[in-house]
């Protein structure tokens, strides 16, 4: 194989990754913009719940203190 048939496999390659990138942000993007309408639907139904009880005469309940989750160890 001379080395112009391996650049030509190298560029191809280059092109074949490139699409793959370019498909896989379009995903990153729609999920991302489920996942912010996600977040905005659950603060609704948390300000409905919270007007609900309070109309019922329900004490909410204290919220839990916020702890994040730990990244898993790499190894």
């Amino acid at each position: 194989m001379g080395w112009a048939e391996k650049a030509w496999d190298a560029f191809r390659d280059v092109i074949r990754l490139q699409d793959k990138v370019e498909s896989l942000d379009k995903r990153v993007v729609a999920q991302q913009v489920k996942l912010e309408t996600m977040n905005i639907e659950l603060a609704q139904l948390q300000v409905a719940v919270s007007i609900l009880l309070s109309q019922a005469g329900i004490q909410a309940p204290p919220k839990p203190p916020f702890s994040p989750p730990t990244p898993p160890a790499l190894s």
